[in-house]
This record gives structure tokens, sequence and C-alpha cells, in this order.
């Protein structure tokens, strides 16, 4: 799958898996759920998410960000797992939401150059609604976003168009984790940056008390092959990583950039990312060589550089969403399907 304009190749590639499993299962049932290499049994929660790409858990519910589908067959937006269905929550934005995040009684919601606070849920919907920030439309866009234990939330910037796909967007904030602070004089939120020079920073994670998240990164696929390795990058406070100069190819100038958590394979495309404990869960749209898609697992801990381990396998089609609550983890793919285990 290529990754230039990535949202977008992600709704097309919506439109046709979640449309395929729909006419199957008419005939032949659901889609079978993966398998878990520990053995624990694997249950199907709900399906009929356009394309899933982010939970976030509070108030004793499950909430799911959609992607939708890009030609408006299907709509993004919020969805309520509950009692083995997904449904639209009522008054939500429905458009693509790339991030999910719950605090404090509110469910937080990145769409487009948007973050929007949902307050009062009273079980079926939210009585109240605030978009506390509005980029603009020369915004390029949020990804995932994630609270730290302090409280402080930060995002994920994408890139504005097809043509930074392996350049520099000149757009403010693109190609980088910021942080939200609150501008007392004007009564708003405005954005930090935290890390630059990451080409594609996909969903973040906080293990602990870490003040400084685990982000997924999206290398890109418009150079010859081979293709840049995918990396985990441990996002530090004014840190630049190296995009576009540094690819992490072999004769790519890095000497002067911060370097990656960890190296993922080329094409692997890590997604979603959480945490139990001080272990890591990605989700790899791709998967390690051979694999195809799957979850794994990797340590959080500095040089511990362990490969990573399969945890689920056998996805019917790419795997995007990944949260863990509980002790459980809990996934989405393509087909639209909501899985939940105990790794």
């Amino acid at each position: 799958m290529s990754r230039s304009s990535f949202r977008r190749t992600l709704a097309a590639a919506a439109v046709a898996a979640c449309a395929v499993p729909a006419a199957a299962s008419a005939q032949q049932g659901p889609p079978p759920p993966p398998t878990a290499t520990s053995g624990h049994p694997v249950k199907t929660l709900a399906q009929g998410v356009p394309t899933p790409i982010m939970f976030a858990f509070g108030a004793k519910s499950v909430f799911v960000a959609a992607g939708g589908a890009e030609d408006g067959t299907a709509k993004g937006g919020i969805f309520l797992v509950h009692k083995g269905q997904a449904t639209r929550v009522p008054g939500t934005v429905q458009a693509p939401v790339y991030g999910l995040a719950w605090r404090k009684g509110a469910l937080y919601a990145s769409s487009g150059a948007k973050l929007i606070r949902y307050t009062k849920w009273n079980g079926a919907k939210f009585k109240r609604s605030k978009v506390l920030f509005n980029g603009g439309k020369s915004f390029p866009g949020f990804n995932g976003i994630a609270f730290s234990s302090a409280g402080r939330l930060f995002a994920g910037v994408s890139f504005s168009g097809d043509q930074y796909d392996a350049a520099q967007d000149p757009a403010p904030f693109a190609q980088s984790v910021v942080r939200f602070v609150r501008n007392r004089k004007k009564h708003k939120l405005v954005l930090k940056t935290v890390s630059r020079g990451i080409r594609q920073p996909w969903k973040l994670e906080f293990v602990g008390k870490d003040t400084e998240p685990f982000v997924t990164d999206l290398a890109q696929d418009s150079l010859p092959e081979p293709a840049p390795p995918d990396q985990i990058i441990h996002a530090r406070q004014g840190k630049n990583y190296g995009f576009p100069t540094c690819t992490r190819l072999p004769g790519s100038s890095c000497s002067q950039f911060a370097s990656p958590f960890r190296l993922l394979p080329e094409h692997s495309s890590p997604m979603g990312i959480d945490s139990i404990g001080t272990k890591l869960y990605v989700a790899l749209f791709g998967g390690l060589p051979n694999d195809g898609p799957e979850v794994v697992s990797l340590s959080s801990k500095k040089g511990n550089n362990a490969a990573p381990k399969p945890v689920l396998k056998g996805y019917v089609a790419p795997v995007l969403a990944l949260g863990a609550h509980n002790g459980r983890l809990y996934t989405g793919d393509l087909t639209g399907a909501i899985y939940s285990v105990k790794p």
C-alpha cells in the first residue's frame, strides 16, 4: 500500500475492504478474527465501523474513531461499541476522525484541523460539544492525539499534500508532534512544537509517567526501492528526527539528527500504538516480512532491542486501530470489525 496521501489511500481502501466483507457476510457469516499467539480467545465485539482508526475508553464505554470512505458511501465519525453492535454516536462529527482520547469525563476528537471536546455523556450521547481549536483551511490536519499522565494533550500533525510525500511541508507545524497550550491572554488553545522532522506522525502513546510520547511514523514510498524503514519515535522535546534529509537508508545524512527509538522493516506500516505496563503494542498494517497484517509487542525500555514479537496474526484485512484497556487489547481492521483479547 502506498502511503503517499495516506489518508486518502486509507479511505479508498476502506471502500473496497468494507464492501467485500459485507457481501461475504450475507453468504458465509462474519470474517474470522485473528489468532492470538498466546492461545487466548479473540472476541469479535462488533462489525460495521467504516475504517476503524483509534480507540478511547471512558465511562464504561468503548469509543472508536472512524475514517469513513472517501467517496461518501460511509461517513467517518465516532462510534460506540456496545452489546455486539457498533453505532454512530448521535450529535458527533460526521467526518473522518483520526484521534480520540478520554480524560476526566470528556471525549476529545481530532478531525481535520479541529480539536473537539464532547462532555456530559449519558450512556447514549453527549449533551455538549465545543471546538477547542481550529487551524483553518491551510492547516495540514491532525493525526492521533494522546494525554500524558500529567494531563497535557499532544498530537501528530500530517502533511498537506502529495507534493510533500518525500519533501518538507512549509505549512506551520506540518510533519511534527505538537502540544496544546492554553494562551491565557487570548483565552484559547495554541500549539507548541515538541519534535519535528517526522514525515507522518500517526499515533501516540505515553508509557506510565513518561512525559514524552512514543509515536508511530510512516516512511515515504515515492523513493526508488528499497523503501526507507518505518519508525517508532520517542518524541523528545526540541529534537529534529531528520525528515526529509534523513531517511535512515544507507548513505542518508543522519548524523546531525535525533535517532528513532526503533526502526521497523519497510512497508510494515506501524499504525495504532498502546501499552500495558512497560510493553508497547503496535498494529502493523503491512506486517513484518512474510507475516501479513499483525499486532506485535516490544519493550519500551531504552536499550532493549529485542525483535518485535507477534501477538495477533491472521487478520483477513489490514489492521489499523489498536488500544489497551484494563489488561486487554482492542483492534480494528479494514473489514470494519472490532476485536478484543487478553494478550
